[in-house]
């Protein structure tokens, strides 16, 4: 298995940790007198589950299994997979500290934040479009 395909896996499976640990909270929240709280995990819950755990899941096994792209490159750039890992989840992380300090003090510094989280997350999908899209041929 490839070295960035352990990575996309493994940041895969934290994702799914953090975010079972959020709902965990999540649920736990408005017993401690907290629903304002609980209500804005909720996008990170979302954020974690369904882009860390099940796009990342996905990029992982894309990189590793698809078709090659060529003899000389047969996952297409490797630099822009590692941008892609990279971009991807340093945006993740910037969504998961921004929405909810966004909702529960809307100042511009977390908007400008989630902001960020999502032209980091966008520049990644558009970068795993780009270096799969040649990918998927006939045979």
């Amino acid at each position: 298995m490839p070295t960035l395909t352990r990575w996309f896996i493994k940041a895969a499976m934290g994702s799914l940790i953090a975010a079972l640990v959020v709902r965990a909270l999540m649920a736990g929240l408005p017993f401690w007198g907290l629903p304002t709280a609980s209500a804005a995990l909720a996008p990170v819950f979302l954020h974690l589950f369904m882009w860390g755990w099940v796009t990342q899941l996905i990029f992982g096994v894309v990189y590793w299994m698809f078709p090659r792209y060529s003899q000389a490159q047969p996952r297409g750039n490797e630099a822009l997979w590692s941008a892609t890992f990279w971009l991807f989840n340093v945006g993740l992380v910037c969504r998961v500290i921004g929405e909810p300090l966004h909702l529960l003090r809307p100042e511009a510094l977390w908007a400008w934040l989630s902001a960020l989280a999502a032209v980091l997350q966008w520049s990644a999908g558009m970068l795993f479009i780009f270096n799969t899209w040649g990918r998927v041929k006939e045979r």
